[in-house]
């Protein structure tokens, strides 16, 4: 594919995003409107055309739809199965499921005119297929035998293992016909066409240096240090950059809070070649993307407490400080972000959809 010079202007300032771990005060003030409260961990968002705003109710398996105006209606409601990674465009509404247990299952929905939701593609059937990571090592490289039988038994089977059959679809993009996945268990992206499923991309190993302290973290003996951990590499958000390619934010697998440090990043997959490279490191859980037509990117971080804005040719900045910030999405200059209330009390839910406009000078 042929970019143009702005195309590769702006894929340059996504790639200049790198290395942020800092959480000091914004350097861009950023006005927040809220746009609603009283939410159940609402991990995506999506804003349409018009400016309604669809909002995934993750945990609560129920997906709201705001406005227009002060209008708020459930759009889904699915007892018991998670409900998330919502898309809007012109007005068709595109989410995923998942369900754990015994029974676990995964898919693709849309809204039918009346409503009603209709399956697209039952993604845990395809990752019971096909597995996309099936082939690819994780764990701890590097401990000598004698390290080995000091790590509890509990812990041994994850020390080499292969991917294994998981499916939990966390983010959608919808391109035309096509709709693309970020499945953050399957550690892949898929793209959904005319009901087909095919892989897109498996994100690759996460590799961290095991200290003193992440051994301890892991619960790893403490002869485990300088050795490697090759971790999941989790996609949480898919987001198309002006240069025509996909970028995607990752959670590095196992503990995704700060204790293991900043190991989250943004990929980029080459639509044309599959191939997949990391454009951004440092971050602490990135969790969600968006991209604005000339490149600038803003990040969610959901366990550091702030959005980060990278404009071309200039330092990441941290655009605005909200609570456990989940997905974020860009829409005529508003920059709209979910405050999950994570540590909230779940009887009285306390998640809001946040509107977030530069303040002048």
């Amino acid at each position: 594919m042929k970019h143009s010079s702005r195309s590769g202007l702006a894929a340059a300032a996504l790639a200049s995003l790198a290395v942020v771990t800092t959480t000091t005060t914004p350097a861009v003030a950023a006005t927040p409107d809220e746009v609603a409260g009283g939410l159940v961990s609402p991990l995506s968002l999506a804003v349409d055309g018009d400016g309604t705003v669809v909002v995934a109710q993750n945990f609560g398996g129920v997906l709201t739809q705001l406005g227009p105006g002060s209008s708020r209606k459930d759009l889904v409601t699915l007892e018991g199965t998670e409900v998330g990674g919502v898309s809007v465009v012109d007005g068709v509404t595109t989410f995923v499921t998942t369900a754990m247990g015994p029974e676990p299952a995964a898919g693709l929905w849309t809204l039918e005119p009346n409503g009603e939701p209709v399956q697209v593609a039952d993604l845990w059937a395809y990752e019971q297929e096909v597995n996309p990571d099936g082939g690819t090592r994780y764990g701890v490289k590097g401990l000598d035998r004698s390290c080995k039988r000091k790590v509890d038994k509990e812990l041994r089977p994850l020390l080499a293992y292969d991917g294994i059959e998981e499916s939990h679809p966390y983010a959608t993009l919808v391109v035309g016909e096509t709709t693309y996945v970020a499945d953050a268990a399957g550690n892949s992206v898929l793209a959904v066409t005319d009901g087909e499923v095919s892989t897109v991309a498996t994100l690759p190993p996460v590799k961290i240096g095991i200290t003193k302290r992440r051994a301890k973290v892991m619960g790893l003996p403490g002869c485990a240090k300088g050795s490697t951990y090759k971790a999941e590499g989790v996609p949480t958000d898919v987001e198309m950059g002006p240069d025509g390619n996909l970028y995607v934010t990752s959670l590095p697998g196992g503990p995704e809070d700060p204790r293991m440090g900043a190991n989250g990043g943004v990929y980029r997959i080459d639509l044309t070649t599959g191939e997949v490279s990391r454009y951004a490191g440092g971050l602490t859980s990135p969790v969600g993307l968006a991209i604005g037509p000339d490149g600038t990117a803003y990040v969610s971080m959901l366990f550091a407490s702030v959005v980060m804005e990278q404009k071309f040719l200039q330092e990441p900045t941290v655009f605005a400080e909200v609570p456990f910030p989940g997905d974020v999405e860009l829409h005529d200059g508003t920059v709209y972000v979910t405050e999950t209330d994570l540590m909230g009390d779940p009887t009285a839910p306390g998640g809001r959809v946040l509107a977030l406009t530069p303040d002048a000078g």
